[in-house]
């Protein structure tokens, strides 16, 4: 019920449409009332004149306007046809622009949906998506934003236009013959418990079903951005397998939505057969006992079995409603979900920074079982670089995402410039940090939007120069299409080395204060990586510079190095004062390093 009135609430924001479909609903509704109102005068008065007294004292509707129309008998003949053909052109054209109105509300309701569905995962802090699969999230915004949409765009709509239309075929029978009327409506309840069953059945299907297609999401997901280790591990028939077994699963849940559904239309016909069946022959008794003309029971017969095709109507529409209040009830899941890392109240923006970095006291897990940093102290001058060194999940990088705020600290305190990160608002603090990671992340776009990202106002010199920065300038005009080539998803087109330098390119466009590269030069050959330490060591000159990395050219050149082991800072110095020292650095650079060493003249 909950979820009926979140839609509802949706859906009435939407007034203006909202009202005209509602008006063209009643219209639509009107124009049938009178269609049937013209079986009994086609029966009475053209094929059986005889009777037509007998239903002269209840004119009805039709019978008002032809009294006002001052037709005789012979211009009836004429007439009734052309009214016929006037009333049916009006349904239709009144239940075509209500139903266009509804739509209409329908997707604008559902655009609104998906993209505040969208603005909230993109706002959702780092730890969100570590717990959530990437096809899972497709899934919400695709398949359960259509089913929410069929639901609001064409069964909504169902529901307003049929409903009206049965309310005027209801009023309709009643001023006919109230007592028949009566007796036609006996069973009508009956229809309502196995109604209720059906819903419910619906929606916890429904809800399985699109669990297990945000499974088929994932796996497809996971097999086409894993193409080359499915290939490289001929696991393509592992992959098919994987997939026919999710598949599978989907169809059988599918199955039984299909059972339920195709059960609840024939079992509303049934129930309408009966009834019909009833007032069939009591009806026929009526009119020999004289209390209704032949034309108006077939009038009031049209309108019982016409008042079932909108419940058969509003069934199907609730089928459909059911299946989208499951899928509605899947994005509150996200909706509901709220960022681990959130703004100050009272957050206020990072003014521009010289760069002095100081953690106090900070520690940090991503729960209770998993501590990662203890107490790390240190600090970081203006225009300082410094190296984070250290094995494997030491907490390097877990450093610099407290840095940026993709977490916060579980305790301890994070400084710029005196000022405390978590004070100020995340985008003016993330605007002044340039980040360069190992997980080259490029979009399926040209060279030149890749390095301007988000920046639309940027002029052609600048791209041009950050590139040339990078040492991406001089592969850049090779291309194609030189600036405006197409790199592929993820800058497939390119090699491992020219992603890096876009990736580059693309954080000394933004200028910051502030950079981290976090193996900015791991994916590089030796030329590529000698192209970038010459561009970054004018680059780093004038910014704080985080460098996490392993190769010795990268290291040796730090004013300071870091090395953190087992979260925590062990040891603090500059290569040379590191290697004096019988320390974890100076096994590291053993271990690690010590055959560069021997390359180096």
């Amino acid at each position: 019920m909950r979820e009926i009135i979140q839609l509802l609430k949706l859906t009435l924001e939407e007034k203006k449409r909202l009202t005209l479909a509602f008006v063209f609903s009643m219209f639509a509704a009107f124009f049938t009332y009178l269609f049937v109102n013209l079986v009994q005068p086609i029966i009475d008065k053209m094929f059986l004149q005889e009777t037509a007294q007998a239903s002269a004292g209840k004119p009805g509707l039709i019978g008002v306007i032809f009294d006002k129309l001052r037709a005789d008998e012979d211009q009836l003949m004429w007439l009734i046809p052309l009214i016929l053909v006037i009333v049916i052109f009006g349904k239709g054209l009144f239940t075509f622009l209500s139903s266009f109105f509804i739509k209409s509300v329908g997707h604008k309701v559902v655009k609104k949906l998906r993209d505040d569905l969208f603005e909230n995962i993109v706002y959702q802090s780092t730890d969100f998506f570590d717990y959530r699969a990437t096809g899972e999230l497709m899934s919400r915004l695709t398949n359960d934003v259509d089913k929410i949409q069929q639901a609001v765009s064409g069964s909504m709509g169902d529901f307003i236009r049929e409903i009206f239309i049965l309310i005027a075929l209801l009023v309709y029978v009643f001023i006919t013959d109230w007592q028949l009327a009566m007796i036609s409506f006996v069973i009508a309840p009956t229809a309502v418990i196995p109604l209720i069953l059906f819903s419910r059945q619906l929606k916890k299907r429904g809800m399985q079903g699109q669990v297990k297609i945000a499974q088929i999401y994932n796996i497809l997901h996971e097999a086409i951005t894993g193409n080359k280790i499915v290939k490289a591990f001929t696991m393509e028939k592992f992959e098919l397998k994987k997939f026919a077994q999710a598949t599978k699963s989907y169809f059988k849940t599918s199955i039984k939505l299909a059972w339920i559904g195709s059960l609840s239309s024939p079992f509303m016909e049934f129930l309408g057969g009966v009834i019909g069946a009833v007032v069939l022959g009591i009806g026929t008794w009526r009119i020999t006992q004289g209390y209704i003309s032949p034309g108006d029971f077939c009038s009031f017969i049209v309108a019982i079995f016409y008042s079932y095709t909108p419940i058969k109507r509003l069934s199907k529409a609730n089928n459909t409603i059911q299946l989208g209040l499951a899928s509605y009830e899947r994005i509150q899941e996200i909706f509901q979900a709220k960022p681990q890392v959130e703004e100050h109240p009272r957050a206020y923006p990072l003014p521009p920074v010289k760069g002095r970095v100081r953690f106090e006291n900070v520690s940090f897990s991503y729960n209770e079982m998993m501590p990662v940093l203890h107490d790390v102290n240190f600090e970081v001058k203006p225009a300082e670089t410094v190296a984070l060194v250290g094995l494997s999940g030491a907490g390097k990088t877990t450093i610099i995402n407290l840095l940026s705020r993709f977490y916060d600290p579980t305790s301890g305190k994070i400084t710029i410039d005196g000022i405390d990160i978590h004070e100020v608002s995340l985008s003016s603090l993330r605007s002044q940090i340039g980040l360069v990671t190992q997980d080259l992340i490029l979009f399926n776009d040209t060279v030149r939007n890749n390095i301007a990202y988000g920046l639309e106002e940027i002029s052609t010199d600048r791209i041009v120069e950050a590139a040339k920065a990078a040492k991406a300038h001089e592969f850049i005009k090779k291309l194609p299409k030189g600036y405006d080539a197409d790199i592929g998803e993820k800058g497939t087109l390119l090699s491992s080395g020219q992603r890096q330098r876009l990736t580059i390119a693309r954080t000394l466009l933004k200028d910051p204060p502030i950079l981290v590269l976090d193996e900015a030069t791991s994916a590089l050959d030796s030329e590529s990586e000698r192209l970038i330490q010459i561009a970054m060591a004018n680059v780093m000159k004038d910014r704080t510079t985080f460098v996490i990395a392993h190769r010795l050219s990268t290291v040796r050149g730090a004013n300071r190095i870091f090395v953190v082991d087992k979260g925590r800072i062990a040891e603090i110095g500059t290569h040379e004062e590191l290697c004096q020292q019988d320390g974890i650095y100076k096994k590291l650079y053993d271990l690690q390093f010590l055959e560069e060493e021997e390359k180096t003249p």
